[in-house]
C-alpha cells in the first residue's frame, strides 16, 4: 500500500528519487491537514552526509522561531560565546561637599539582560550596584538630571515587517538602546463567570504613566488568550480578549512601551529610598539629547556571557533577546547576516530575514539552509559544541518539552521549535543509534488543529529515526 501511495505521490508532485523519501515522509505528507500546507524538509546522516528524506527542501517558508537559529549562530560566529555586554554608570560635572552638580548617565549598549527574569542575579542587583557606586563616589544629592543614553540603535524600535495586532505584546517588544526586566510588565487580573468582564488588580512593575482600557472578559477556556495593543513610546494600552473564568490571579504580559525612560525613572526612584535625592528630571536621549562631558565612570554592569543568552533564546525562545543580538548584529556590528553565511559558503538566497526572532511572517528561509547551517555549526565552526548545547532537548526543555516526550526518541534530540499563526516548524539535531542526524521541518497553512499537527510530526521523526 504504501508502494502504491508513493507512486501516486510522485505522480502528482513529480518526486523522481524514492531513497529521498521513506515511507514516514509519504505517510507524513498524506496528512489530511497538510492539503493544502506548504513543506520544506529535510534531514541528513551527519557523518555520511546521506539524505535521509527531502521535500521541497529548497523552499522558502515562514519559519517563525526557527529563524533564531540564524540568529544566535551568527552571533556566536561574529562575537564568540564569551562576549558580554558592559553597560557603564556615568556623571558629569563635580562633586561638591556630597552634591553632585551634574548629571548621572546610563550607557546603553544593546544589553537585553539588565534585571532579567531569566538572570542568575536578582533582578535588581545591577540597580543595588550602581547605587553603591553613587555613594561610594561620596555622592548624597544630584542637581542635575538622570539621562539614560538609548540611543544606539535608533527608535523605530518594532520592526516594520510585524504585525499591527503583535504591537504591545510582551513577544513583539520595542528594541533600544537599553532594555530592563526583559522590557516586559505584568498585569494581574481576577475573573469571575463567563463573558464578564474582568477587574484589574495590579501591575507588576508599575509602568509610569500607562493608561490602561480592560476589555479582557472571562472564558471557558483554559488558555490565555488576552492580548495588548499598543505603539512605542505610547502611554495608552488597549488590553482584550480572554483569559479562564474564576481565578483569584492571572497574570498577563505586556511590553514596556519605552524601556528607557522607564529605567531612568525606576532608578530615580530606587536612589532615593536609598537616601540619594535629585532635583533633575529622569529621562532619556531621545527626550533630551545631551550626552555627558568629561565623562566619569562610577560602575559598569556585565551581562551574562554570549553562550548564555543564546541558550535562553533557543531554549525559551526569547524574542527580545534574539531581537537585541540582531540589532547587534546589523546596526553596530554592520553584518549583513545573508551575506555572512554566503561568504561561509551556504547558499543564502534562500533567507529572506527581517528581525531576529521569527516573529515577521514575512520572514522565509529553506530547509536546505536550515541544514546547510546546522552541518556547518556542527562540523566547522569553533563554537559547535555551545551551539549544541544552546537547543532544548526533547521531552525535557523549554517549548519542546511536550514534544516527543512519549516516544523512543524523548530525551535523544535538540530541536529548536518555531509556532505563529499558521506555521510549525522544527529544526535541529537528533542522536539516536549512535548517529547524530540534522533535520529541519517547515510547514505553512496547514488545517486542523496544532496539537494533531504535532501528533503527526512525532510519527514522523521516529519513523525516520
Amino acid at each position: 500500500m504504501k508502494k502504491i501511495l508513493l507512486f501516486a505521490l510522485v505522480f502528482i508532485y513529480g518526486w523522481t528519487s524514492e531513497a529521498q523519501m521513506p515511507p514516514a515522509l509519504v505517510n507524513f505528507l498524506s496528512k489530511k491537514n497538510l492539503t493544502h500546507a506548504s513543506v520544506s524538509f529535510k534531514a541528513i546522516d551527519l557523518s555520511t552526509k546521506k539524505i535521509i528524506g527531502s521535500y521541497n527542501e529548497n523552499r522558502s517558508l515562514t519559519p517563525a522561531s526557527n529563524m533564531k537559529l540564524v540568529t544566535t549562530a551568527t552571533a556566536l560566529e561574529v562575537r564568540g560565546s564569551r562576549f558580554r555586554f558592559e553597560t557603564p554608570l556615568l556623571y558629569d560635572g563635580f562633586i561638591r561637599e556630597a552634591v553632585l552638580y551634574g548629571n548621572l548617565y546610563i550607557k546603553g549598549t544593546g544589553d537585553p539582560t539588565l534585571g532579567s527574569e531569566f538572570n542568575p542575579t536578582g533582578k535588581e542587583d545591577f540597580l543595588k550596584e550602581w547605587s553603591d557606586a553613587v555613594r561610594r563616589a561620596g555622592i548624597r544629592k544630584i542637581v542635575g538630571n538622570i539621562i539614560v543614553l538609548d540611543q544606539l540603535f535608533g527608535y523605530e524600535g518594532i520592526s516594520p515587517k510585524w504585525l499591527w495586532e503583535d504591537a504591545g505584546n510582551y513577544y513583539a517588544p520595542g528594541i533600544y538602546g537599553i532594555g530592563i526586566f526583559d522590557n516586559m510588565y505584568r498585569v494581574y487580573l481576577q475573573s469571575s463567570s463567563v463573558d464578564s468582564l474582568t477587574a484589574v488588580l495590579y501591575i507588576e512593575p508599575p509602568v509610569y504613566d500607562l493608561q490602561l482600557t480592560n476589555e479582557v472578559r472571562a472564558s471557558d477556556d483554559t488558555t490565555d488568550n488576552a492580548y495588548f495593543f499598543g505603539l512605542p513610546f505610547a502611554d495608552e494600552m488597549r488590553l482584550y480578549g480572554t483569559i479562564p473564568a474564576h481565578r483569584s490571579s492571572f497574570a498577563v504580559k505586556g511590553a514596556i512601551p519605552d524601556p528607557g525612560l522607564f529605567l531612568a525613572r525606576y532608578f530615580r526612584d530606587y536612589l532615593q529610598k536609598n537616601g540619594i535625592t535629585t532635583e533633575g528630571k529622569a529621562t532619556t536621549y531621545r527626550l533630551n539629547p545631551v550626552t555627558p562631558t568629561g565623562e566619569k565612570l562610577l560602575s559598569t554592569i556585565r551581562s551574562v556571557d554570549l553562550s548564555s543568552i543564546v541558550k535562553t533564546i533557543n531554549v525559551r525562545s526569547n524574542n527580545q533577546y534574539a531581537e537585541y543580538l540582531y540589532k547587534l548584529l546589523t546596526v553596530l556590528d554592520s553584518i549583513d547576516i545573508p551575506e555572512f553565511w554566503r561568504k561561509k559558503g551556504l547558499d543564502s538566497d534562500a533567507l529572506f530575514m527581517y528581525d531576529g526572532s521569527g516573529n515577521s511572517p514575512a520572514d522565509a528561509v529553506s530547509a536546505e539552509f536550515l541544514i546547510d547551517l546546522l552541518v556547518y555549526m556542527n562540523n566547522q565552526s569553533e563554537n559547535s559544541a555551545v551551539f549544541y548545547q544552546s537547543l532544548p532537548v526533547v521531552g525535557r526543555d523549554g517549548t519542546v518539552a511536550s514534544f516527543l516526550k512519549n516516544t523512543s526518541l524523548n530525551g535523544k534530540a535538540r530541536l529548536k521549535s518555531g509556532s505563529i499563526s499558521n506555521v510549525q516548524s522544527y529544526s535541529g539535531y537528533v542522536e539516536n543509534n549512535g548517529k547524530r542526524y540534522a533535520v529541519s521541518l517547515i510547514i505553512n497553512n496547514f488545517t486542523g488543529k496544532r496539537n494533531e499537527l504535532r501528533k503527526d510530526i512525532e510519527q514522523l521523526f521516529n519513523g525516520l529515526f
